[in-house]
């Protein structure tokens, strides 16, 4: 009897088959398809060798053992991602300072900026809206190195007061010798609500977007600003008649 048809694997499928989509890798599955595929169609003249078999048997074990890992770790990740987004629900009604330059401005309240200095110069910050133009420049006088805060009552330069939305803001700051410095700014304000909607979770400062990975602080509501908060009485501002 002819038994050259029968000598091993090239009676099975290709092993390309059970790879993974651009790799030379199997999977689990595969791996056990092409095993008992192997000792059905082993030569029956010159089976397996224990050895080879049992050597195969450990690989398979292994394979089975890191599958579970990291099936488990997988879960774990998931887990673990799901909780952190909704952690994020504890910062509704807190305020926060993120990296940016956006200001909200809701009716009956004061709008909230900030900015970090990292010389002393003297400063103003002008508001613009939605299409850049300026509405309102505030000047805060001379102030030294250092974090800084800034209120917005919502009126432009005219005295109208502005509608309710999103704004954005500029910091101008010069030396004493005429040098500009670079300020950079920050949203500050009281989260309204957060949006889970997507992979990240979004916080609102009014109706200012806020990704949760810009938060660099978080600050409890009614507390005391820390250096160099600027109150209603603090600094003057100057209508420029924008």
């Amino acid at each position: 009897m002819d038994i050259s048809s029968i000598s091993g694997l090239p009676m099975v499928e290709e092993p390309d088959q059970y790879a993974k989509s651009g790799s030379q890798e199997i999977d689990r599955d595969a791996f056990i398809k092409m095993f008992l595929a192997q000792m059905k169609h082993q030569d029956p003249l010159n089976p397996m060798d224990g050895s080879e078999f049992a050597a195969q048997l450990a690989q398979f074990s292994s394979l089975e053992q890191l599958y579970n890992v990291n099936s488990t770790l997988d879960g774990l990740k998931t887990l673990q991602e799901t909780g952190s987004r909704f952690e994020t629900l504890a910062l509704i009604g807190r305020e926060i300072v993120a990296e940016g330059s956006g200001i909200s401005l809701k009716e009956g309240l004061t709008a909230q900026g900030g900015f970090e200095l990292p010389r002393g110069a003297e400063c103003s910050v002008t508001v613009t809206d939605s299409r850049g133009l300026p509405v309102r420049e505030i000047h805060l006088g001379f102030l030294e190195a250092g974090s800084h805060d800034f209120e917005w009552d919502g009126k432009a330069g005219s005295g109208t007061t502005m509608p309710d939305g999103a704004y954005d803001f500029k910091v101008s700051a010069v030396t004493q010798y005429g040098e500009e410095v670079k300020a950079v700014p920050h949203i500050r304000g009281r989260v309204d609500r957060v949006s889970l909607q997507d992979e990240n979770s979004t916080l609102y400062v009014g109706q200012l977007p806020v990704e949760m990975a810009s938060v660099v602080d978080v600050r409890n509501t009614g507390s005391s600003t820390s250096n160099g908060t600027i109150g209603d009485q603090e600094y003057m501002e100057q209508d420029v008649g924008i």
